[in-house]
């Protein structure tokens, strides 16, 4: 039985580390990103008269890629640990 709440706990670590590693890999992108796009825009949508309704960065849209693969990361890490935890539970 101990053996198994030791194995659990350096599950848990790793699992810690390589979300932490993972977090810190988004973070050098996002900073990767922002030095080396411009901060340009392209015009998506004219209105009338050709004034510009929509203009987006692509800079801006890289970064938000970014973050929601970032935050698809993070919710999968809560829900590992949420999942470990009911386990340990009913144990």
């Amino acid at each position: 039985m101990a053996r198994r709440v030791q194995c659990m706990i350096e599950g848990e670590m790793a699992r810690a580390k390589r979300f932490w590693i993972a977090m810190g890999a988004f973070g050098l992108l996002g900073a990767l990103e922002w030095t080396t796009l411009s901060p340009e825009t392209v015009r998506v949508v004219n209105g009338p008269n050709g004034t510009p309704l929509l203009d987006i960065s692509i800079r801006g849209v890289a970064l938000a890629v970014l973050a929601l693969f970032a935050f698809r990361s993070w919710i999968h890490y809560r829900r590992e640990m949420l999942e470990e935890r009911s386990r340990s539970r009913q144990e």
